[in-house]
């Protein structure tokens, strides 16, 4: 089992157990209250997605950065992805989704497979690899067209970065309503229990 979902069981446990003490005074309440735990995790592992598909996001612009500039300096098309990958590997280091990536495209490429082939395999950048493979059909400019992908990437990223901080605001608030039934309660448990 991920390293991940064992924490967020241990912390959904945790916080059935505290719930279940805290609003009926008997822990027990907690075994129904058990089927919250699956919601729970299922929503920590959307949230971690996301989270990874952002970084990635963030990861393969750096990539096409690269690639962009060994392009300009002269480098092949193949020898560019190759010169890319020393750039992310001291950007990001050997155990990065994209380092790995890039490290199974270099060495295909080592091995005299065709470009196209090779990015069409690599899951992480199936869009690319599909206007990658047109546009090298088609005989278009190359430099240009990894110059365009990646501002079109970092713009994407850059409107995220502006909703996430709109939204984090509210998120924040959400955060803070969530927890008031919780202190509520958990302040007349401790200062007036013959209330309660």
């Amino acid at each position: 089992m991920d390293k991940k979902i064992i924490l967020w069981l241990a912390k959904g446990i945790l916080i059935i157990v505290a719930a279940s003490w805290l609003f009926y005074g008997n822990i027990y309440f907690s075994i129904l209250m058990s089927p919250w735990l699956y919601l729970y995790i299922r929503e920590n592992s959307k949230n971690n997605k996301r989270k990874e598909r952002q970084q990635l996001a963030l990861q393969f612009k750096d990539a096409m950065t690269a690639v962009s500039f060994a392009l300009n300096a002269g480098y092949s098309v193949e020898n560019s992805f190759k010169e890319a990958l020393q750039e992310l590997k001291m950007l990001y280091g050997r155990n990065a989704v994209i380092v790995k990536s890039f490290s199974e495209i270099a060495t295909r490429i080592h091995n005299n497979e065709n470009i196209e082939n090779v990015l069409k395999d690599v899951e992480e950048i199936q869009y690319f690899s599909e206007i990658f493979g047109y546009a090298k059909r088609s005989g278009g400019d190359m430099i240009t067209i990894i110059k365009d992908t990646t501002s079109l990437i970092r713009e994407k990223i850059e409107l995220d970065s502006e909703i996430k901080t709109i939204i984090s605001g509210k998120k924040q608030e959400q955060g803070i309503m969530s927890i008031m039934p919780f202190a509520m309660v958990g302040y007349l448990r401790f200062t007036s229990y013959d209330f309660i």
